[in-house]
């Protein structure tokens, strides 16, 4: 009798060991899944200067053309120059022979007198460029008195044409510095040198010329954008564009900053101006070089427990 109970508080020993060695495995593997360590990637608050940028669309344009034109009336002797030449001051463009010339070479009377340069006009190049048209291209061909025989464009003096809504006006200065940003995404530093006198009646811009400080050969008609600095703000705190979290309506916003080097706190802040790569964030519980989130805070509930990895 004494040895069955014996037996009887071992087994109720044993399962009471069990029971308790189960209950506590359970409760860790509860406390590890709700409350596991988010992987998450950080960057730091910077301080410095950010730009409130305005955007216009603009158009390359040569504004210093040459029309070459014909001295005299007469027929096409050489032609000296293809389409897309580049030429300089005082290259022989092209040689018209009189009509008078003609009819002697014609009339195959008086050789001498056919094969004179009295009778031949040179045309030369009345500046450095390129051929950008090329009325005239065979030898023979008439060519009236005044008639265009080709046009000269100073490529080292390429212009940036914008039309600057009205609205824009007071940040649109004569001597401003600016930006210049092509379509392969490089960009060009430029200055405004010109701002005409005339609005456009219809979209109500005014048009502005930029000169681009650069000998880098753009073509004609190249779409371009044209940034001007509308105010600029100075030791401002800065952060990656990603660490910046919103609402659906972009109404409010926040970053989730670490404490400790395990938790993350969310910290609501507001929208200052933003570039490309960095935005401003205004907030009294941020200070320079807090880390933030930048990776992995999205949906992230605040007083996370988090792992930082790089």
């Amino acid at each position: 009798m004494i040895m069955k109970s014996a037996q009887s508080l071992f087994f109720i020993a044993l399962f009471l060991t069990i029971l308790v060695s189960c209950r506590s495995r359970n409760q860790e593997i509860v406390k590890n899944t709700v409350n596991p360590k988010v992987s998450v990637k950080t960057t730091t608050i910077i301080k410095g200067n950010i730009d409130e940028i305005i955007s216009l669309n603009g158009k390359s344009v040569y504004l210093k053309k040459n029309n070459v034109i014909s001295s005299i009336p007469g027929y096409l002797k050489k032609v000296y120059v293809t389409y897309g030449d580049v030429v300089h001051k005082n290259d022989l463009l092209f040689e018209i022979q009189t009509r008078e010339n003609k009819a002697l070479e014609n009339s195959g009377l008086a050789p001498e007198l056919s094969s004179s340069q009295s009778g031949i006009v040179k045309v030369f190049a009345p500046s450095d460029g390129i051929v950008s048209e090329l009325n005239i291209n065979s030898s023979g061909m008439y060519v009236a008195e005044g008639g265009q025989m080709c046009t000269i464009v100073a490529n080292n003096d390429m212009t940036v044409q914008v039309n600057v809504p009205y609205e824009h006006n007071q940040w649109v200065k004569i001597d401003k510095e600016c930006k210049i940003i092509l379509p392969d995404s490089t960009f060009l530093d430029g200055i405004i040198y010109r701002i005409m006198p005339i609005i456009d009646e219809t979209s109500q811009t005014q048009n502005v010329l930029i000169k681009a400080r650069s000998n880098r050969q753009v073509p004609e008609n190249l779409n371009v954008i044209v940034q001007l600095v509308r105010f600029r703000h100075s030791k401002a705190l800065l952060i990656l564009k990603e660490a910046l979290l919103t609402n659906e309506n972009q109404q409010e916003f926040w970053v989730m900053k670490i404490l400790h080097d395990s938790i993350a706190i969310k910290v609501p802040v507001q929208k200052g101006f933003e570039n490309n790569r960095m935005v401003e964030v205004i907030s009294t519980d941020l200070s320079l070089n807090d880390r933030i989130i930048m990776e992995g805070a999205y949906g992230l509930p605040d007083s996370t427990v988090v792992k930082v990895v790089k």
